[in-house]
Parts: C-alpha cells; sequence; structure tokens
C-alpha cells in the first residue's frame, strides 16, 4: 500500500479505468478530469442519463459534438493530426434503448485504425452482468486489439459484467459501502479481502473524495487524495 500518491497513467497505451463508488463520492470528476486530459485520441461519452458532461472543450483545443440520435459512425478529424470528441445521450424510453448502447460501443472499435477514448458513466446500463452486448464484449476482451480505451463508472461492482475489473487495467475505490460489493471487488483484482475492506475503510476515513487505486501491473494499492475539478464542471462531485 503506497499512501497519499498517484500512480502516472500512460495514455500512449490502450486500457481500461474502472471507477467504483456511492453517488456523491467523485467517481464521475474522476472519469471526466481523465477523460478531458487524455491526449492523441478521438474520444466517445456513452450517456444514458445525461449527466455526464465532459465540457465545450478538452484539451488540445478539441470540440465536444453533442448528440441524441446515434451516427453511423464517429466523426472524422478534417486535419492530420486533429481529434474529435462526441457525446451521445441515449433515450431509455425507447424500445431499441439497449440495442442503441451497444451500437454506440460500436463507433469506437470501428474503423480500427483511430485509437479512440470511451467514457462510460452507467457501467451498469452498458455492461450489464449476464447481459452484455457483442460491441461492449468485444471491447471488455479486446480494448487492446482495437485500439480502444475505456474509463467506466459505477455505483455497486455487482451489477456488471465481472470483465470489467478482471480487465481493468486501474480500478480506482470511491466508497464501496456494501459487503458483496468489495468482495466482488477482492476476488476480481485477486486481493484478500480483509485486507482490502481495511484498506478502504482508512482511505474513507481521510476524508469526503479519497480513493484507492489497484494497479494491475504492479498488483498495487494506491491512496490517493481528491482530485482537483477543472472549470466549468457543472455537478457537484459524484
Amino acid at each position: 500500500m503506497s499512501g497519499n500518491a498517484f500512480p502516472q497513467i500512460d495514455a500512449t497505451r490502450n486500457q481500461i479505468i474502472a471507477v467504483f463508488g456511492r453517488k456523491g463520492e467523485g467517481k464521475s470528476v474522476w472519469a471526466r478530469e481523465a477523460f478531458r486530459a487524455w491526449p492523441g485520441v478521438d474520444k466517445l461519452v456513452i450517456d444514458p442519463t445525461g449527466d455526464a458532461d465532459p465540457g465545450d472543450v478538452l484539451a488540445g483545443g478539441v470540440r465536444t459534438q453533442t448528440v441524441h440520435k446515434l451516427p453511423d459512425e464517429m466523426p472524422r478529424a478534417t486535419k492530420p493530426g486533429e481529434h474529435v470528441a462526441l457525446r451521445y445521450v441515449a433515450n431509455p424510453g425507447k424500445a431499441s434503448y439497449r440495442e442503441d448502447l451497444d451500437r454506440a460501443v460500436g463507433l469506437a472499435l470501428y474503423p480500427k485504425e483511430r485509437r479512440r477514448l470511451v467514457w462510460v458513466d452507467e457501467a451498469g446500463e452498458v455492461f450489464p452482468a449476464n447481459r452484455t452486448g457483442l460491441n461492449a464484449r468485444v471491447l471488455l476482451q479486446q480494448s487492446r486489439h482495437w485500439y480502444t480505451s475505456l474509463i467506466l463508472c459505477c455505483p455497486r461492482p455487482m451489477n456488471i459484467d465481472p470483465l470489467c475489473i478482471s480487465q481493468a487495467d486501474y480500478v480506482v475505490m470511491y466508497d464501496v459501502p456494501h459487503p458483496r460489493d468489495r468482495a466482488r471487488l477482492a476476488e476480481a483484482i485477486g486481493y484478500p479481502p480483509a485486507e482490502l475492506v481495511g484498506v478502504l475503510n482508512e482511505t474513507r476515513a481521510r476524508g469526503p473524495h479519497w480513493y484507492t487505486m489497484y494497479v494491475a501491473r504492479e498488483h498495487r494499492l494506491y491512496r490517493c487524495p481528491p482530485l482537483p475539478m477543472s472549470e466549468g464542471y457543472k455537478h457537484a462531485q459524484q
């Protein structure tokens, strides 16, 4: 366990980052800041609730285009070296809602030659346990082969496809109070349950918005202070 540290994330590598915690703890803030700052990729937000707003202008001056109707493909940059950002706000009232979410994941997979970063703010909607769609499963199992990175957020690990955790390069854990969720996290990352619970409790005692990060390649936990928010964030930490 390393205290008060923030492990560096190599944005040149394709990877999966899973962020967990109850409402108001900071998981969406973490995802938003990482998504905004990630350089050198096209970006896609899959937003089932309308709350995952990355901001109008991202790193490198990339502007976000928000759509409510799913396009057939990702927008393309007009000049070499430039990148695009698309935010898809899904409609839960549509009969095709589930299919639309999985089709949105497919936008990040094709064409294969473009590096992309996807932010899914409600992972339980896109990667539900035992009901994960075809494109979503490809992303979880083969993200590196498709040059696609993923940041996913979810309050409860029990409600999502276990691959979201076991395939993650980083697991960010805010306050996860339910014992079954803690047990799922410990099992998926291969950490002794009692030891993980102790670390999570110690992190929570530090104060609001502290979190624990598991780094898979090191098989190591880091305790991290609250993440600073960039200007223009429209919601409280959540």
